[in-house]
């Protein structure tokens, strides 16, 4: 499975995750890029922009592409341990540190919003 966001930028996740989760006030749709620890976080910090995350395409190791539009707004960005051996009754549970970005769609009225600051600047610049 692979992601590309809006600047080109081609990712290759652990997997991805995604539902409503409550971010800034709002509910929102939220996806959830988990990569492996010996990923630079500063780097996914950088390329998970506002900007490069307008247009989201996350592609199946089947060929599908799904498209996710507007999801620029960080919910969350961290390292912590995940369970990948569930325990057993002859071994314990093992457990890999993964670092999840998370990132969530913006709402109806930011898009709006954003969209009228952008015909104001753009009016602004034309006179």
């Amino acid at each position: 499975m692979k992601i590309r966001l809006a600047n080109g930028s081609e990712l290759t996740p652990v997997s991805i995750t995604g539902g409503p989760r409550y971010v800034q006030g709002q509910t929102r749709d939220t996806l959830n890029f988990i990569f492996p620890a010996s990923e630079s976080m500063e780097a996914l910090d950088t390329v998970f922009s506002t900007a490069n995350c307008e247009t989201i395409t996350i592609q199946e190791d089947s060929g599908t592409e799904n498209i996710h539009k507007a999801y620029t707004v960080r919910a969350a960005l961290g390292k912590e341990p995940v369970e990948v051996t569930p325990a057993t009754a002859e071994a314990p549970a093992v457990y890999e540190e993964r670092i999840t970005v998370s990132m969530a769609q913006r709402t109806y009225i930011e898009t709006q919003l954003a969209m009228l600051q952008a015909a104001a600047l753009g009016a602004q610049r034309q006179n």
